[in-house]
């Protein structure tokens, strides 16, 4: 398994698609949960049905959609669509787009965010590498009869000393995200880059915002200065962006911030907390993978190192809230079990359902060391739902699951693992049924 914890740009968020309904709380505890493969890449030659999975959106038919890093027919990556029988018991994989068709990947390569959707259907995604500049492409996908119509509508450091931003690696925001409705086409698109941004050299990364009404509009609101590799970005409904950095700040360990518009285009960002202010990082080191938000408007998040079980810079992680009324509070701490069989070093982030329980997933640890997908109930208690690989290697199930999981309104929990599967270590889609 890639660790991925080594390079904290090469990363991803899951985002929620059309369906993705976060008003049912899961019942029954790890129990009550079955998990089912319903895809494990390379099943073709040459995994042109691609390799090395991140997260997934599913739309109001029930079909799920995502991104491979790796594979496809020129090896750079896929956009894949999975879809369901009647009954769902089983799903078909379409690779509906394969990236770099041309030399030098005019149209993106090595895609790290699964895509958006919006009311009409159409996909909106990134790609980390390929573009005019080799950093990067901003895309839409628009189904057409026969197929999908592919667009380049940004390509990444189009300006000098890529002061636009450079290698997009976390999926697309919007306001309204979280309840699963799709993008409505008119409130704004917000999304951040690893590097790039002003004051020279590649930068730190940027925080940018999309708008259109007929004509694409796209702008820099925020140019990230003393930390780095800024992750997804959470709006709330007073037009607030929610973020962390996953390094630097104040003592190295990244930073959680706001940025609150000012009404004549400029954004006044306001640090919320420092990482690694206390002793061996017990409040967290690295904070990684998307938001989220309960009803109460309390923001939640996790790292993927520090906590009270660790005592140096290598893995555990935490759970961490940040109150609706303000402040900072850690609510769980990963590896409080032998041979962190809850869990270790969590990099994709959460999900939140109504009642107030979050969903994670943790590429190391739990029973076989391989991964697990999480619940924590309000006020810390935490259940492994399901670890990765139960019978050992090879890890034909999958494992090393790098970004949280989906929803649904039945109930049902679906993800992405980057490695293992039944054709070696390339990745699956899954999902976990009550």
């Amino acid at each position: 398994m890639r660790r991925c914890s080594q390079n904290p740009l090469l990363r991803s968020s899951l985002t929620a698609g059309a369906a993705t309904v976060f008003m049912l709380a899961l019942s029954g505890g790890a129990s009550a949960l079955t998990h089912r493969t319903l895809h494990s890449f390379c099943t073709q030659a040459n995994c042109t049905d691609g390799k090395a999975p991140y997260g997934l959106l599913e739309d109001s038919a029930g079909n799920l959609y995502g991104v491979t890093e790796e594979g496809g027919k020129y090896g750079q990556g896929v956009v894949f669509k999975l879809i369901p029988n009647a009954d769902k018991s089983k799903y078909t994989e379409h690779v509906i787009h394969n990236f770099c068709a041309k030399a030098n990947c005019p149209d993106g390569a090595g895609p790290l965010a699964a895509p958006i959707i919006d009311v009409d259907g159409n996909l909106y995604g990134s790609a980390e590498l390929g573009g005019k500049a080799n950093a990067g492409t901003l895309y839409e996908m628009t189904p057409v009869t026969g197929g999908w119509k592919y667009t380049v509508l940004h390509n990444f450091c189009n300006e000098n000393n890529c002061s636009d931003g450079a290698d997009p690696t976390e999926s697309l925001s919007y306001l309204g995200q979280d309840s699963g409705q799709p993008w409505d086409m008119h409130t704004p698109l917000y999304g951040t880059t690893a590097e790039g941004g002003e004051g020279g050299g590649f930068g730190n990364g940027v925080a940018y915002e999309i708008t259109t009404n007929q004509i694409w509009f796209w702008q820099v609101i925020h140019t990230f200065g003393t930390s780095q590799a800024p992750q997804q970005i959470l709006p709330d409904a007073s037009g607030n962006l929610y973020g962390t950095t996953v390094t630097g700040g104040k003592n190295g360990g990244g930073l959680m911030y706001k940025l609150a518009p000012q009404g004549n285009g400029a954004w006044t960002e306001t640090v919320l907390h420092y990482f690694c202010a206390q002793a061996h990082c017990t409040d967290g080191n690295g904070p990684e993978g998307r938001l989220a938000e309960d009803a109460a408007g309390n923001i939640y998040g996790s790292t993927y190192l520090g906590g009270a079980n660790c005592t140096n810079e290598s893995g555990c992680g935490v759970v961490f809230e940040h109150p609706a009324g303000g402040g900072f509070q850690m609510i769980y701490n990963f590896c409080s079990l032998a041979n962190c069989g809850d869990g270790d070093e969590p990099q994709g982030g959460l999900i939140a359902d109504n009642a107030g329980n979050l969903y994670g997933t943790t590429p190391l640890g739990g029973a076989k060391g391989r991964g697990e997908v999480f619940e924590l109930a309000p006020g810390g208690n935490e259940s492994v739902l399901y670890s990765f690989c139960p019978g050992g290697n090879p890890c034909t199930n999958g494992s090393g699951p790098i970004t949280p999981v989906l929803l649904d309104g039945q109930g049902n929990l679906f993800g992405t693992t980057h490695d293992g599967g039944a054709h070696g270590q390339y990745g699956t889609v899954f999902v976990l049924t009550p």
